[in-house]
């Protein structure tokens, strides 16, 4: 792969994750390429990558478009996420160190610092320490094979815009959790991380769909 190609594809994904793209918007590769300073053909492989992870499809004649989640595709990816990543955690606390340690209690620092501090990028803040946890544990549960299944997941647009729907209750107690799953992480202690990310998970699938719902009902 180019290097073209891969800033292509990072920038496009960064974009995609957080939602700078209405889903069903077409990615053209003509405009993309021009913006880019590239010729097609990377742009192309750069968008191919993009429906290779889910965040884009391809329809034949129809050109490749941002992905839209219908309540099926949501109510799969957590469950997906509830039986896989517990297990990831499980393996993160077993297998992690002092560096998952620091990089789990940076993340926490930030996410209380966001809430304490409110303001206006408050909840990209938040956004981006949570991504960072759940990938961070993802990373030293030193396996491939979760990781591929796991990432996109994480990523998953709609989920991530969820964010803006939370009280600041709730993403108080997603702190907690992200701070319950630390000391298990400290302690070494694989079942209990299993168990803590496994209410996390349930409890923030609970409070989506419930503002999903409210939300669709006032619109």
């Amino acid at each position: 792969m180019g290097r073209g190609q891969d800033r292509a594809y990072e920038t496009l994904r960064q974009r995609l994750v957080g939602g700078h793209y209405q889903p069903g918007t077409q990615l053209r590769e003509e405009p993309l390429a021009r913006e880019f300073g590239l010729s097609r053909t990377p742009v192309r492989a750069a968008l191919k990558r993009l429906v290779e992870d889910g965040l884009a499809t391809a329809d034949a004649g129809q050109g490749i478009h941002v992905a839209e989640w219908s309540e099926h595709d949501i109510e799969e990816t957590f469950q997906l996420r509830m039986l896989l990543e517990p297990h990831a955690a499980r393996l993160a606390a077993e297998r992690g160190g002092d560096a998952l340690l620091e990089s789990l209690r940076a993340s926490n620092r930030q996410i209380a610092s966001a809430l304490a501090k409110g303001g206006a990028d408050a909840i990209v803040k938040i956004q981006e320490a949570n991504r960072t946890f759940h990938h961070v544990l993802l990373d030293h549960a030193r396996s491939p094979r979760l990781r591929a299944i796991l990432d996109t997941m994480i990523d998953m647009p709609v989920i991530i815009r969820a964010f803006y729907l939370f009280t600041r209750d709730e993403l108080e107690q997603s702190l907690h959790h992200h701070q319950d799953l630390t000391i298990a992480v400290e302690a070494r202690d694989g079942e209990l991380a299993r168990q803590v990310m496994q209410l996390h998970l349930r409890m923030s699938y609970r409070r989506f769909m419930q503002h999903r719902s409210e939300w669709r009902r006032t619109t």
